[in-house]
């Protein structure tokens, strides 16, 4: 085996995923009318990431092989495709779903500072408890489920950072430390994780002597990846990649608590109009 035809059989073409991700493509594009720019590649580009995460080699490690490749994949669910997603929402469609009652008290509830941070961060510690973390893994029912709580609670939390409607987005003050807060926590997460005995996910721990001739023997003797380092490197993905998908959101909004070029012009113009009056 080469790592050409490992990569090449590494994929779970699962009908329900594969047709949920259409529809979902689809149902947008029929609510914008087909238009074709640069928030629908943003859409489209959070599909198709949740769409090769979900059916592609990340899926296939992570579900038998490796814990980090089962960590990143909780990564991009949670903090990479929930933000293309809302990036690529219009306002007018947002604005009519939220003229509904139900909805509007619905977003107004979900986009409260600690409702959505502890709904976010509380379903990233708790799926990666390993009770839960296990049985995700035995139950195919329970890994479905884990996944699409982290798509939903990751919608959640970023949906005050970047929602369409500019009135319903946090402050720039809230927003930043909301996100630091956030990214702090999953950094701890990680780096406890990075640091942890072996044991927790017994999933990962087999040797190549147990697995014979398979994907287990070509990962601890090709790529020499022992069930510590791939611990570690897991919790090194928390972090680190997790800590990078937080800082890049945290930077735009810090970057709301001061004036563009052109405003700056236009207060500096007014100040002295103001002052040689």
């Amino acid at each position: 085996m080469t790592n050409a035809q490992l990569f090449a059989e590494a994929w779970d073409l699962e009908p329900s995923v594969i047709y949920g991700s259409a529809a979902l493509f689809l149902a947008y594009l029929w609510v914008v009318r087909f238009r074709m720019n640069c928030q629908t590649a943003l859409f489209g580009s959070g599909v198709l990431l949740m769409l090769l995460t979900l059916i592609g080699p990340l899926d296939f490690f992570g579900d038998d092989y490796l814990f980090s490749a089962h960590m990143l994949e909780h990564i991009l669910l949670y903090t990479a495709v929930p933000p293309l997603l809302l990036l690529g929402l219009p306002p007018a469609p947002v604005q009519s779903l939220l003229s509904f009652g139900i909805a509007a008290k619905a977003e107004r509830f979900l986009s409260r500072p600690t409702v959505a941070w502890l709904v976010a961060v509380g379903a990233m510690w708790l799926w990666h408890l390993p009770v839960l973390f296990n049985a995700a893994l035995d139950n195919e029912g329970i890994h479905v489920l884990e996944h699409l709580s982290f798509l939903i609670a990751g919608t959640i939390f970023f949906w005050p950072i970047f929602t369409p409607l500019q009135s319903h987005r946090y402050s720039p003050v809230i927003g930043a430390v909301y996100l630091f807060t956030a990214m702090s926590a999953n950094m701890i997460l990680g780096i406890l994780l990075t640091y942890a005995p072996l044991g927790y996910y017994p999933t990962y721990m087999r040797s190549s002597a147990e697995t014979g001739a398979g994907v287990f023997r070509f990962i601890r003797t090709v790529w020499k990846l022992d069930p510590q380092s791939d611990l570690n490197l897991g919790g090194s993905f928390m972090w680190m990649i997790c800590g990078l998908l937080y800082f890049a959101p945290l930077l735009a909004v810090i970057s709301r608590l001061y004036p563009g070029t052109e405003e700056r012009k236009t207060a500096e113009k007014g100040f002295g109009d103001a002052k040689s009056e």
